[in-house]
């Protein structure tokens, strides 16, 4: 009877709810043991020949599930759980998918209401085998879900599920594991284990939740590691259910590889999983990856897990597979780029959603960081996945930029090892045009061609620098219009500007920091010396191939279409050149770059930006100027000709088709008149006539002043201009003069605008009171640049005149001095005080070289010559004093003017006294002949100045009332120094020093460093010293410093390795603070391998710093100040001139410029000189008034004081004199000239004019009748 119960139940399925009831009064009879006895005999006897047919096997299925259901009900057989389980495992054999579907069906139920707890309280073992073998055909079965890639070919042997029996087994197995999920808290540690292994066996078909406790599992019983039985079982399980499943979350994936990650850790057992092939099976099918998410997990793995343990050949397979085009991005391309004709590629107005590929480029990138001090090959191989990405136009444009991110921040040291530099997006901002290119005005007209040099706001001074945005070759939208001033309609015409995507940076451009230290396998040129006794791990060294960076770069340069990238090599490439070292291996693909960009200058074949881009064709000539200028320090590589293509190109951007780039291009024929002198010869007078058509632009005069500064300096350079070639350069500056004239007169007429510039004039200024960086138009800022430019341009003519060869001088005058005059708006013809002073120059150096003059120690020198009588007199703007003695007639003339003090010998040669001559006087007999006076100072004056012609009143000489007043004024004014003095502070920083007290504390500094402070001046003694030392003493400051003096300008270095240090009694060097505290401007010789910081060395008087530091990262050889076995003169150095905030960019090293060693102490020198200029302009009040001004100043009021005097007492004849006879004869005269007239005396400026009798110019040529 149970057997038909049986088969009914399973056949008659609308019998099925009595047979059940029918079950269950059976079940709960006396007879319930032999009922149960029975059932398990059916299923037991399932496999053998007397077995029971399918139906009733199933009914038997049927009535233990109904049975566990009805568990606790009273007087129900109780279902013994693991006899139930080990006789269904014999059923199992019967391989038919309609049993197994039952089966589970009541696996199910065992976990489910009051049944679960027996469940829990038994061994699993029999129930997850049952499991298992319920659920085999799923698992092999392939999922519809599941990519086919990691699905098994093969059909499994049990044969294919019935359709109908499918989604119920399905659903039974979902429903399982979800009940495992509900009871897993008080599922012991062996259960777990056991049903962990059937949910990874049908890992395709739970949900995440349970997916998510399996893996949790597996990580916390740590069955993938090698240690655990079965571990590589587990581990392809995980592989192929979870990471390789392309349909599972996301989440869920990674969590699976992050279990992974965390059972191999040590080297050992990622050898094993390389060995047994569990890497393959991970990146099996890699490039069809479509999950950014977990892309970037594996590709965390492959370089944090994987990468340590790889031999070369794994290693080269990884590199393949990371640099292999992703599946997806090839579907999801834009059209392809290179198809666009012009620069018109992508550049969004947001950033880009990342690229797969981008992915597995910044795991490329994290690879060569860590394999830098692993593996010189591991390195290299990778080094040349990047290039090819990087040069690849069909990938994605983020990977290319990831790529050009590493490759531009390579970098070698002194040694050739190289070093990846953490250099942010900011750090290379670019000065074209005098401005940030993502701030600024832009010019819509294009016929304006210098609309960015010639800015309407700023109309003496340059543009200030801007603060550091992140890097961008777009303007902002704002900046379109050159006057706010449009019209709204015009406006509303502008289209939207976009950046490039690179200018979209995170903080941390590359992936992760790269190492501190350069590299200890990887070289940028040959290797060290093999004989060198070497550690055997660091046996193996490679050099990068530069030359094929350098190739890529050029092949960039010449076919890119892409803007984003386009750009990025743009803007990035001269930082990267200014280290030589790295590109030693490549001197060939160097030279062509230099022709290359050379060639798209000359042809103006560079790419056009996109219009979208607001940036202009003038900009991204600025950025191959920039590189150009960096190029000239491979000079050493070029033929003389390649040197002359290099000055002709910035010739060509000083003024052409395309405007912005005159500041770049006059700064670099700067640096080009030092390091290939010859070729800026050939080509001067040409520069000169193209910088002279741009003297109009206002931002560009401080710039054009510094450049002709320096080159009056290299007569090597200018030897071959004739006249009216160097007559350019004057003509240059008086244009500039008007300019700036003109500026004044304006800003003189608006009050309110006087009043702003004049709070400039403040000794003590907080850097919160300066002009704001972005404030170009600041009335103050434009004030000082207009004094600037004006002290500036007398400087500048006083250099070239007294570069003229001596006999050239006087054909100059006449020309110079006629441009210096200039009529005020009632027409009255005006010298300014600055000419006046240039005027004077001219007068003493036209005729004479001799230089300085000196007087008498002791007048009259010999005892013999009588006593001194002395007298001076005001001539002109001198002061002439003739020291007379009275006995011999030795006479010393003391010339005083604005430029200089003159110091000469005059004596007369008496002829003997014949025999028959009377004495002179009547009274010669009473006095002896040692007391005799025979001539006075007056006589003295007479010979030199006057003759028996009219002298009109206005030029006559004044003479000086001889009382303590007048001597004292004298004394004075021969305490104003004959030059401009100038004090610039020299700091040396070695190596790790950051703070001020180390940094101060040096007393030595390295070979190239003394190298250098010899080429700044000359080594002077401070005791006894007849200079001004700038507040050295030698008691306190050593005994030595560093001077440079010329017939203009005197430096006195603060030279702080040359100062004592005491750390006893001032160990924060508080005496060296002192003095470079108080500087306005130091040089800074930063050997530290760190940037130079402004606030290092804090100081409300430090406005400029010049620092140098070598080209190239020195190596730990080359950090102690004893080293140094190269030549100083053939090293390079960076030099960059930084300022302090809310000034203005006046020099020509605002960004870095490149300098040989043998150049770059004059170099500097100007630079400091000029930022020196600047400091005493901006920190003076009003004006600033050169020692020259002081000096002429100092005469004009003695001269007003000796008028006065003569005022108040009339000429009368001098009572030193013996009586006179009458002269009898008639006076050739018709009348006698006036007396001088009290209005004569009111100030110079009228006694110029009034002397000049209308026509100051012949006046004022003394040429015409000097000659």
């Amino acid at each position: 009877m149970l057997e038909l119960l049986c088969s009914i139940h399973a056949s008659v399925r609308s019998l099925s709810g009595p047979t059940s009831r029918a079950v269950r009064n059976l079940a709960k009879s006396k007879r319930q043991t032999e009922m149960a006895d029975t059932l398990y005999s059916f299923l037991l006897e399932s496999s053998g020949e007397s077995s029971q047919n399918l139906n009733v096997l199933r009914g038997v299925v049927y009535i233990f599930t109904d049975l566990i259901r009805a568990h606790g009900q009273d007087g129900i057989l109780q279902v013994q759980f693991e006899r139930l389980m080990d006789c269904l495992q014999v059923v199992l054999r019967k391989n038919d998918g309609r049993l197994e579907a039952d089966i589970l069906e009541l696996c199910l139920n065992t976990l489910e209401g009051e049944y679960a707890q027996v469940t829990l309280e038994h061994s699993w073992t029999g129930f997850v085998n049952v499991l298992n073998s319920c659920s085999a055909r799923i698992s092999e079965e392939p999922a519809a879900n599941v990519a086919p890639t990691i699905s098994p070919e093969s059909t499994h042997s049990r044969g294919s599920i019935i359709d109908e029996v499918k989604p119920t087994m399905l659903a039974n197995i979902v429903q399982i594991a979800s009940a495992v999920g509900s009871l897993w808290d008080n599922i012991n540690r062996q259960q777990r284990l056991e049903i962990s292994n059937f949910l990874m066996n049908v890992c395709q078909q739970i949900e995440p939740t349970q997916a998510e406790v399996l893996l949790n599992t597996m990580r916390e019983e740590k069955l993938c590691e090698p240690q655990s039985p079965g571990w590589i079982q587990n581990c392809q399980n995980v592989v192929s259910c979870f990471i390789r499943a392309r349909n599972k979350p996301v989440d869920l994936r990674i969590m699976a590889l992050e279990t992974l990650k965390e059972a191999f850790t040590s080297y050992e057992s990622l050898v094993l999983f390389q060995k047994e092939g569990l890497l393959e099976m991970v990146l099996e099918s890699f490039v069809d990856e479509d999950s950014i998410l977990f892309l970037e997990s594996l590709v965390s793995f492959i370089v944090d897990s994987c990468i340590p343990a790889c031999d070369d050949t794994t290693f080269k397979s990884l590199v393949d597979i990371l640099s292999s085009p992703m599946t997806k991005d090839s579907e999801t391309d834009e059209p392809d780029s290179s198809s666009v004709p012009s620069l018109e590629g992508r550049s969004s107005s947001l950033p880009v959603e990342a690229s797969l590929a981008n992915i597995c480029c910044t795991g490329l990138v994290r690879m060569f960081l860590r394999s830098l001090n692993l593996s010189a090959v591991k390195a290299v191989m990778v080094y040349e996945a990047l290039l090819k990405i990087a040069e690849s136009p069909d990938r994605p444009i983020d990977s290319r930029l990831t790529s050009l991110k590493m490759l531009f921040r390579l970098r070698c040291d002194t040694s050739g090892s190289i070093i990846v530099l953490p250099i942010s997006e900011n750090d290379f901002r670019m000065s074209v045009s005098g401005r940030n290119l993502d701030s600024g005005p832009l010019a819509n007209d294009p016929d304006d061609a210098h609309a960015e040099d010639a800015s309407a706001d700023n109309e003496l001074g340059l543009s200030v620098p801007q603060r550091k945005h992140p890097v961008r070759l777009a303007s902002s939208t704002s900046a379109l219009s050159r006057s706010t001033g449009r019209s709204a309609s015009h406006s509303q015409r502008i289209p939207k500007l976009s950046h490039p995507v690179w200018a979209y940076h995170t903080p941390q451009v590359l992936p992760e920091e790269p190492p501190d230290e350069s590299s200890r396998f990887v070289y940028a040129y040959a290797t060290p010396d093999p004989s060198s006794p070497v550690e055997p791990e660091l046996a193996e060294k490679v050099a990068l191939k530069s030359n094929v960076w350098v190739e890529t770069i050029i092949m960039l340069l010449q076919r890119e279409t892409n803007w984003d990238i386009y750009s990025y090599v743009l803007t990035h490439l001269a930082a990267q050149l200014q280290n030589k070292d790295l590109f030693s291996n490549a001197v060939p693909q160097i030279k062509l770059l230099r022709s290359i960009l050379c060639d798209q200058v000359k042809n103006e074949s560079f790419r056009e930006p996109p219009a979208t881009t607001g940036v202009k064709k003038s900009d991204v000539a600025g950025y191959i100027f920039e590189s150009l200028c960096v190029l000239v320090s491979y000079h050493e590589h070029f033929a003389k000709s390649e040197e002359d293509e290099l000055v002709r190109s910035f010739m060509m951007g000083i003024i052409g088709s395309w405007g912005g780039t005159s500041r770049g291009c006059i700064h670099a024929l700067s640096v080009c008149c030092l390091e290939i002198p010859l070729s800026v010869t050939k080509s001067l007078n040409l520069i000169l006539d193209k910088i002279s058509k741009v003297i109009t632009l206002s931002n560009l005069a401080v710039h054009i002043l510094e450049f002709l500064a320096l080159l009056a300096r290299l007569p090597e350079v200018y030897v071959n201009l004739r006249e009216e070639e160097i007559r350019t350069v004057f003509g240059i500056c008086i244009r500039l003069l008007q300019t700036s004239r003109e500026h004044r007169l304006k800003t003189s007429e608006s009050p309110t605008r006087l009043q702003s510039a004049s709070r400039t004039g403040s000794v003590v200024r907080e850097t919160a009171g300066l002009p704001s960086s972005n404030d170009v138009s600041d009335p103050s800022v434009q004030d000082a640049m207009s004094r600037y430019i004006y002290a500036s341009t007398h400087h500048v003519m006083v250099f070239w005149f007294l570069s003229l060869k001596l006999q050239d001088r006087a054909k100059h005058v006449n020309w110079i001095t006629s441009r210096l005059i200039f009529k005020d708006d009632h027409g009255k013809e005006i010298v300014e005080e600055q000419s006046q002073v240039f005027l004077d120059l001219m007068q003493r150096v036209a005729f004479s070289d001799l230089g300085e003059t000196i007087p008498f120690a002791t007048f009259p020198p010999s005892p013999e010559d009588g006593s001194v009588v002395k007298k001076s007199w005001i001539a002109g703007m001198s002061i002439f004093t003739v020291e007379t003695a009275s006995v011999s007639g030795l006479s010393q003339i003391t010339k005083r003017q604005a430029s200089g003090t003159t110091y000469a010998v005059y004596q007369q040669r008496t002829a003997p006294v014949l025999p028959h001559q009377v004495p002179a006087t009547h009274d010669a007999h009473l006095h002896a002949d040692n007391m005799q006076t025979s001539v006075l100072p007056s006589h003295i004056m007479l010979q030199l100045m006057s003759t028996a012609f009219p002298t009109p009143t206005a030029i006559q000489p004044i003479p000086l009332p001889d009382d303590d007043m007048t001597r004292r004024a004298l004394s004075t004014f021969d305490r104003n120094d004959i030059v401009d003095g100038h004090k610039i502070g020299v700091i040396y920083i070695d190596d790790g020093q950051t703070t001020e007290a180390e940094i101060l504390s040096n007393t030595v500094g390295s070979p190239d460093y003394e190298y250098f402070l010899s080429g700044l001046g000359t080594k002077v003694a401070l005791k006894g010293a007849r200079f001004n030392t700038q507040g050295l003493h030698a008691e306190s400051d050593g005994e030595f410093t560093y001077a440079w003096r010329d017939r203009v300008t005197e430096i006195v270095y603060h030279v702080t390795t040359m100062m004592p240090t005491n750390f006893d009694t001032d160990p924060s060097c508080i005496l060296k603070k002192s003095h470079i505290g108080n500087d306005f401007v130091n040089i800074i010789f930063n050997r530290s391998n760190t940037p130079f910081n402004f606030n290092t060395l804090p100081s409300q008087f430090n406005f400029f710093f010049i620092v140098i530091s070598p080209v190239s990262r020195l190596t730990d050889g080359d950090k102690t100040a004893s080293s140094g076995a190269s030549d100083p003169a053939n090293l390079f150095y960076s030099v960059k001139v930084m300022s302090k905030p809310g000034f203005p960019e006046i020099s020509p090293a605002a960004s870095p410029k490149i300098i040989s060693g043998k150049n770059l102490a004059p170099f500097v020198r100007i630079l400091a000189l000029n930022a020196s200029v600047f400091s005493l302009v901006w920190n003076s009040e009003g004006e600033h008034i050169s020692s020259w001004r002081n000096r002429l100043r100092e005469i004009k009021r003695l001269r007003e004081r000796a008028l006065g005097f003569q005022s108040q007492a009339p000429d009368t004849l001098d009572a030193t004199y013996p009586t006179q006879r009458r002269n009898t004869k008639a006076n050739i005269f018709s009348e006698e000239l006036p007396v001088r007239s009290n209005s004569a005396r009111s100030e110079y400026a009228t006694d110029w004019n009034a002397a000049a009798d209308a026509n100051i110019l012949q006046n004022l040529d003394f040429s015409r009748w000097a000659k």
